[in-house]
């Protein structure tokens, strides 16, 4: 199949704006580098209308300790530099979404300590609603210790968590004031017990849901069940499916969630795949997506090509960092009609499938320090064998978009702790304002650039002055 077959124009962008009730407009901060670039005009606007969205998750403070290379078992070496930040996939995304003007409500719990002080102080300097947060008394609030290696450009994170919030803490008065008028709300596949709670709230109140997919955890399954948006990390469909190659493990979970409208994967330096739902739309052809994704990743880097070319014009930045890095979008490429994708791989290889979500599975309950429970980790669709074969004949029809990385200088990235949350809290923005999301992937990577531009996990997010007002528009 051709792709120039599949390539259209693009779709306009939905007229429909989910928006909660109007409250005071959030005032762009000045754009710190200004100087670096006197010609780059960063938004200056808010947004015509204050739009509420709820985070639930992990909430927590991250040391950073960046060495000069990842140390070897049983080596003492001396840190380069040293930090204390607040993190958590939920809390680092809320902060992401407040930067760029939402009204951000964190659901979280930590402990009644100075490093709980510390968490909610710096979640108030970037106007994050701390009002439905819980504190453990007598307990010490949930860290990270986060290796940052300099020339490895790796990160590794050793969590040690807090309390957990029971289903009971979840009341129907907490999770009725943190939901009233909100947008949406996002998961991060934490505290999910008590998230299973707030999620079934959710939907009785018709507010959409966002899970994050980011590794295998008991209940997770159940929250994606609940979702109308999914956001994976790279390898968790592999690990959740068992399927080995990429496509067929988009394919495989995009299949076991039919009620999702899309699902965004994360490829980190490679940027992003989307597959959407086209409603009624006939599918235009068939499609293995292992086949068609290397033909859209050449066809978005296309333009990027163009513009390296010596003496070619090249376009604004779409980001200029506080520390005056220019940051420019990559480029995207779209099926723009929708498609029916097959599995690529036969029934025969279903007991090979099996074993590795078996093995994933087991893997991810050592790694939460939970060895015995590895049936808790495992999908309910990896059971009989006779499932997996069935899902050999799995057919999903799907629009199919790539989102190339934004394009930083050479030597630009300090630490990509947190570009994941980033990219996320950007999804949460782009959803809530009804941007397209082919649109609100490029806003993404634009944001996860920046933060890689500075150590940590928020310390280089992006404001909206420091952002092209075209990348904001919804």
């Amino acid at each position: 199949m051709l792709l120039a077959g599949l390539l259209g124009a693009p779709r306009p962008p939905s007229a429909v704006t989910r928006a909660g009730k109007v409250l005071p407009a959030r005032r762009s901060m000045q754009l710190t580098a200004a100087g670096h670039h006197s010609d780059f005009q960063g938004c200056s606007e808010p947004l015509p209308q204050a739009v509420k969205v709820v985070g639930m998750g992990s909430s927590c403070q991250d040391l950073l300790a960046q060495v000069a290379t990842f140390p070897s078992p049983d080596a003492k070496l001396r840190t380069e530099a040293f930090e204390a930040q607040g993190g958590g996939n939920c809390g680092n995304a809320l902060t992401a979404a407040a930067r760029l003007g939402l009204h951000a409500t964190i659901v979280s719990k930590i402990g009644d300590d100075g490093v709980g002080d510390g968490i909610m102080a710096e979640f108030q300097r970037d106007a994050v609603d701390t009002s439905h947060m819980l504190r453990a008394e007598g307990s010490p609030s949930p860290f990270t210790y986060i290796i940052v290696d300099r020339e490895g450009g790796t990160r590794t994170c050793i969590h040690t968590p807090g309390q957990p919030m029971t289903p009971e803490e979840l009341t129907a008065e907490l999770a009725g004031s943190a939901l009233q008028d909100a947008a949406l709300v996002y998961f991060d596949g934490r505290l999910t017990e008590a998230a299973l709670v707030l999620a079934a709230a959710a939907r009785q109140r018709g507010v959409p849901v966002l899970v994050e997919a980011e590794r295998l955890r008991p209940g997770l399954e159940q929250l994606l069940g609940m979702a109308d948006f999914v956001v994976s990390s790279t390898h968790f469909p592999q690990e959740w499916t068992g399927e080995e190659r990429l496509g067929d493990a988009l394919v495989a979970t995009f299949g076991r969630l039919p009620h999702i409208r899309w699902l965004i994967t994360t490829l980190g330096s490679r940027g992003s795949v989307l597959l959407e739902r086209g409603g009624d739309e006939e599918a235009a052809g068939a499609a293995v997506l292992d086949d068609l994704l290397p033909l859209l990743t050449r066809e978005a880097g296309a333009a990027a090509a163009a513009a390296a070319i010596p003496g070619a014009p090249q376009p604004p930045p779409a980001c200029v960092s506080a520390n005056g890095i220019a940051i420019h979008s990559g480029g995207s490429a779209s099926s723009e009609r929708v498609l029916s994708l097959r599995l690529q791989r036969s029934a025969a290889e279903a007991p090979r499938v099996l074993q590795a979500a078996l093995v994933a599975a087991e893997t991810a309950a050592a790694a939460n320090a939970d060895i015995g429970n590895a049936a808790g980790y495992a999908s309910a669709g990896v059971g009989p064998s006779e499932r997996s074969e069935a899902a050999a004949g799995l057919e999903v029809q799907a629009r199919v978009t790539v989102v190339q990385a934004a394009v930083l200088p050479a030597g630009a990235v300090v630490d990509t702790t947190g570009a994941g949350d980033s990219f996320i809290g950007s999804i949460v923005y782009g959803e809530a304002t009804g941007m397209p999301v082919r649109r609100a992937m490029q806003l993404a990577s634009v944001v996860a650039a920046c933060k890689c531009t500075a150590s940590g996990a928020r310390q280089g997010l992006p404001h909206r002055a420091n952002l092209a007002p075209s990348l904001l528009q919804h």
